[in-house]
């Protein structure tokens, strides 16, 4: 596990290196369709829709008295909260300005931006990305507790944390450091609740 964190921080400092770069290959090859669905991606994949399917599949699995599915998706929006009460203050933090935000004059501001608390200041709120942080602290929780089949959804969280930097609203940094955070607050929960599937349906 601490080969695991080290490396996830060595890839997370030498994503800052491929910002620049990032940003300008994705402007070289954005287009009209591809922004629009990148836009109903991420609009979709934010913590509200996340919410709303895991409400339904909770009422399904409930409905089915499968009790391993309901703890699982109770994990999966503990995490997501869990993500969203880290991720904001650290945005509001570091106070770091999106690509897209031609109007800063600098990168990183701090939690103070002329001389006022930036906390609701969402222009300056790149760093990480709470899209691709919740995505990954929701289907990360799936991973562990479902490896069998839990990995197919990680490729959506990745699709979202995509949409990001495509929509030039995120540098790659931000997903990248988003995307670990996810995966470890998934992980923590999933420990600490002992979230395990099963193969048949059970009351246990």
């Amino acid at each position: 596990m601490v080969l695991i964190i080290i490396g996830a921080i060595l890839v997370s400092i030498l994503s800052f290196f491929g910002d620049q770069s990032v940003i300008d290959w994705m402007q070289a090859h954005r287009t009209t369709a591809g922004m629009r669905f990148a836009g109903l991606v991420s609009r979709y994949g934010d913590w509200p829709g996340l919410t709303l399917y895991a409400a339904i599949a909770f009422l399904v699995a409930w409905w089915l008295k499968h009790r391993v599915a309901t703890r699982i998706i109770l994990g999966m929006l503990i995490a997501l909260a869990i993500q969203g009460a880290v991720q904001y203050p650290l945005c509001s933090l570091t106070g770091r300005a999106r690509p897209n935000n031609i109007e800063a004059k600098q990168e990183w501001n701090g939690p103070w931006r002329n001389g006022k608390l930036a906390f609701f200041d969402n222009k300056i709120h790149s760093f990480p990305s709470g899209h691709t942080g919740g995505s990954f602290a929701f289907f990360g929780v799936l991973f562990f507790a479902w490896r069998r089949y839990g990995w197919l959804f990680l490729p959506l969280a990745a699709l979202i944390g995509w949409s990001r930097i495509y929509l030039n609203v995120h540098h790659l940094s931000d997903v990248v450091v988003g995307m670990f955070l996810g995966l470890f607050i998934s992980w923590l929960v999933t420990r600490w609740f002992e979230l395990r599937a099963t193969r048949t349906r059970t009351d246990t």
